[in-house]
């Protein structure tokens, strides 16, 4: 048995899924759910545990759903603790949440009792078996319900223009569109071959920076080339680095670019308003004059903000590979050098946080000329959330040819980076202010009706014009699903037909039937939160169902409770 309670429900204010359990198994669960817990609040509100039933209270009930077979196969000890975990944490949560940008914003939906549906994948069963058809389909959210909810992708979303993302994923294009815009950028320009570096060697000021145009987190990219040897090598690697990620012919250009001299700021800007600036710090790791630098790698990995198995984590391990070898070989280093006590060794050239870089809060140091240049750029691109790259020596003066310029722009920014800095203010405010200016049109009405009313209470509420006659209206009634009183489907359990309707943008008005308090007592009332709830005159005898929904409505879970006779 897997009963699926959702939203507000008799028992709790908050979704539950029950999960029977056939063996006495009872420590390897607990152990595995506390760990579950720990990685962070949002997976777990609280849970009950018996040798016939487990009872879990989350926000996120479809993790649950997906995960009873695994809980089921563990209780009756015929997987192991280890391999529920592989299956539920490093498979199921990691695949479904990917990383911190996604769980601020879901912490930030649950804070305001903003619906949390999964878009595209519904079981786990697609997740595991069905990826290669749709990576990253599992990721897909419907935040808010009905009309004015918006579907996301980490802090991707559907209020980014197709157009911006095309701009943004090829350093050409976007290139290309900002000198339209009539920014400054560094001289720059295309390499169509290895050859071709000899005949444009001579126009550049050294350094210069080789990069392939179509990879990110600083893939390919080598930077400080100052003689024409090392940019041919810096072309092979970045080919290279092509060759083993390409997938589309736009992704096989390699560019040239003046070396910009500066510290590297991501600038975070969400509906064209600047949020966050942060500073981006290479890999390093700090001498205690005893370690080597192998060493002291090592123990900086194994700081759990850098524990890539937690979905929560905020910082990426450093990988020791050729490049790193090499930068710490131009430094007169090795891997088994051992630095002074206190001294600070810069393992990457590049300050990208997937290398294992830290950041830094400066958004109270950004100049009005830069914060207007940022906000230009997402406004133009019709980027809804947009990530801005700029490299400078002061970030509160404005960008000249000694002082910096724009590099890159990414739609599907890291937001936790910006958000939950190593170094200065945590903001993590910013994912309210993200999810309150997403859904700022999201007024889809939430209603319930409990009991069978005399009246089609649909035409009932257009009567009192609580429902609008030009409304789109969904309705769950028993198995049938209708829109304005057509009915579309009949064959959805009640978990799968609301989900459907919550995920449905074109309704005005979603409207959830019950016969009678056992339905609500089986499947929930459905919604975190209820607009206006309905109960028939002789279902409103029941005192102590009232009461419940009562306490609901004090702590303004529901808005009006309605009567009907």
């Amino acid at each position: 048995m897997i009963q699926t309670i959702q939203g507000l429900n008799l028992e709790s204010e908050i979704s539950r899924v029950k999960i029977s359990l056939n063996g006495n198994n009872i420590g390897d669960i607990t152990e595995l759910l506390d760990t579950i817990s720990s990685l962070h609040t949002i997976f777990i509100n609280e849970y009950t545990i018996s040798p016939s039933l487990l009872t879990i209270s989350s926000k996120l009930p479809f993790l649950w759903r997906e995960s009873a077979e695994t809980l089921q196969k563990l209780s009756k000890q015929e997987i192991t603790l280890n391999q529920a975990k592989e299956s539920i944490i490093n498979v199921l949560i990691n695949k479904r949440i990917k990383s911190m940008s996604t769980i601020s914003l879901l912490q930030s939906c649950m804070k305001n009792n903003i619906e949390i549906t999964p878009s595209i994948i519904e079981s786990a069963e697609m997740i595991t078996e069905k990826e290669e058809i749709g990576k990253g389909a599992n990721r897909y959210f419907t935040l808010g319900c009905g009309r004015g909810s918006q579907i996301t992708c980490s802090a991707s979303s559907t209020k980014d223009a197709y157009i911006a993302q095309k701009l943004q994923r090829d350093k050409w294009i976007t290139n290309t569109f900002l000198q339209r815009l009539g920014m400054t950028l560094p001289k720059w320009e295309l390499l169509p071959n290895k050859s071709y570096i000899k005949k444009v060697w001579d126009k550049y000021e050294k350094p210069v920076v080789i990069k392939p145009t179509g990879l990110t987190a600083g893939k390919g990219v080598t930077v400080g080339i100052d003689t024409i040897q090392k940019a041919q090598d810096a072309f092979d690697y970045a080919k290279a680095a092509i060759d083993t990620r390409v997938r589309q012919a736009w992704q096989e250009k390699i560019m040239i670019q003046e070396q910009v001299y500066g510290e590297d700021y991501r600038l975070l800007v969400i509906n064209g308003k600047l949020q966050i600036a942060t500073k981006r710090i290479p890999a390093f790791v700090t001498g205690d004059g005893s370690k080597s630098i192998k060493e002291l790698i090592e123990q900086e990995n194994s700081d759990p903000r850098r524990d890539i198995k937690n979905p929560a984590h905020i910082l990426k391990p450093i990988k020791i590979d050729e490049p790193l070898i090499k930068y710490l070989t131009q430094q007169n280093l090795t891997l088994d050098s051992i630095p002074e006590k206190g001294q600070r060794v810069y393992v990457r050239k590049v300050a990208s946080m997937s290398q294992g870089g830290i950041t830094q809060d400066f958004t109270d140091s950004v100049c009005k000329e830069i914060k207007s240049i940022v906000e230009t750029i997402a406004t133009s691109m019709h980027a809804f959330t947009l990530g801005v790259d700029v490299m400078c020596k002061d970030i509160s003066k404005p960008l000249t040819k000694s002082n910096g310029a724009i590099l890159e722009v990414n739609t599907m920014p890291e937001t936790y980076l910006n958000m939950y800095p190593v170094l200065g203010t945590q903001r993590e405010y910013v994912a309210d202010i993200y999810i309150g200016e997403l859904l700022k049109e999201n007024k889809c009405k939430r209603f319930v009706v409990v009991g069978q009313s005399n009246n089609d209470v649909s035409t009932l509420l257009r009567k009192k014009n609580i429902i609008k006659e030009n409304e789109n209206v969904g309705e769950l009634i028993d198995d049938r699903y209708l829109i304005n009183g057509i009915e579309i489907n009949r064959n959805l359990t009640r978990w799968r037909a609301t989900e459907a309707i919550k995920c449905n943008a074109y309704l005005d008005t979603i409207i959830l039937h019950y016969r009678n308090w056992n339905e609500v007592i089986e499947h929930g009332l459905g919604f975190d939160y209820i607009n206006l709830l309905c109960i028939t005159k002789d279902l409103s005898n029941d005192k102590e169902n009232m009461k419940i929904v009562k306490r609901y409505k004090k702590k303004k879970l529901i808005d009006k409770i309605k009567i009907l006779k």
